[in-house]
């Protein structure tokens, strides 16, 4: 990762919502709850890219074997017994 690039920056915010995200994201300063905050939105958005490309190729996997014929009810359970294997549940 690139070093940090830190630049002084003058601009208007509203102070309640400093105050409040201050709160919420536990921080001491007011520099630190941007910081936080900043970092919350930008992980916040590869997560959401990566759920993007997810179900894209959820999608395309489903369009390529097309649709299940008969009662997929057991085959459900067995997937879903087979995860709760893998991740507990």
């Amino acid at each position: 990762m690139k070093a940090a690039a830190i630049r002084d920056k003058h601009i208007r915010l509203d102070q309640r919502k400093i105050e409040r995200a201050k709160t919420i994201l536990n921080a001491k300063t007011e520099t630190e709850t941007i910081e936080k905050a900043l970092a919350l939105v930008i992980s916040g958005n590869a997560v959401a890219i990566r759920r993007k490309e997810v179900m894209k190729s959820i999608l395309a996997r489903r369009d390529r074997l097309g649709v299940i014929e008969g009662d997929v009810t057991e085959w459900v359970s067995e997937g879903r017994m087979e995860r709760d294997k893998i991740y507990g549940g």
